[in-house]
């Protein structure tokens, strides 16, 4: 009995490691229009995975945040994939044409391993885009870059600004002071003159420069302030 019984497993064995591959082969001739929706089906869903994922990205980017690099990369090659299934699809389509009357067995066979690799291909594509924790982080608080003042040429009404600024700056019941004017009239230059002169003449012991998006998100730009003076946020 024992003999018969590991006999009928070895013939079981061999018939599943014969049949099973044969089965397998005869549905890439045979079941074509599966693997067409198989392909279709996980081709969209990563398009709409690429789409959820791109949104999050922009909205981190108009909170000046930083896009992880690891994110980047998947974006590029999710946008390569799909853009490179573009073969794919016009090959599908030809096979269609006459896939009901006289098909081409051998190109279908073909056809129908090759979606099935892409399938696979996308598919483990999107469950990477599952993996991130998250998809930006904040962006370091920007250097300032102190300009020497021998190296500026500013214009009668900067000087005027300047002082009033720094003027502004030393009187303690003053807590902001705004500066606004046309693009590229050099109110950044004429800040980063500013940051070096209170720096330079200790008016405070730190100075922090931020840029703000249109939208911006304040308790965010605090976050990065604290960390810049490696201190824990008060609010």
């Amino acid at each position: 009995m024992a003999i018969k019984s590991a006999g009928g497993s070895i013939v079981s064995k061999i018939a599943e490691v014969l049949v099973e591959p044969a089965i397998k082969q005869f549905r890439y001739m045979f079941c074509f229009n599966n693997f067409v929706q198989e392909f279709n089906e996980q081709k969209m869903s990563l398009a709409l995975a690429l789409y959820r994922l791109q949104d999050a990205v922009d909205v981190a980017k108009r909170n000046t945040e930083e896009i992880e690099i690891d994110v980047n990369k998947w974006l590029e090659d999710a946008k390569n994939e799909i853009e490179g299934v573009n073969r794919l699809e016009n090959e599908k389509g030809k096979n269609g044409k006459y896939f009901t009357w006289c098909p081409n067995w051998m190109r279908q066979f073909k056809l129908s391993k090759a979606l099935e690799k892409k399938t696979e291909t996308l598919r483990k594509l999107e469950d990477n885009s599952k993996k991130f924790p998250k998809v930006s982080h904040k962006a370091p608080l920007q250097d300032i870059e102190f300009l020497p003042s021998e190296g500026l040429t500013p214009s009668e009404s900067s000087k005027e600004a300047f002082e009033q600024i720094m003027k502004a700056l030393e009187d303690d019941n003053v807590n902001m002071i705004g500066l606004y004017g046309m693009g590229g009239v050099g109110k950044t230059t004429l800040m980063k003159e500013v940051c070096r002169s209170a720096k330079e003449s200790q008016l405070f012991d730190e100075v922090l420069m931020a840029t703000l998006s249109q939208n911006p998100n304040v308790i965010d730009i605090q976050d990065r302030m604290a960390d810049s003076l490696d201190r824990d946020p008060i609010w």
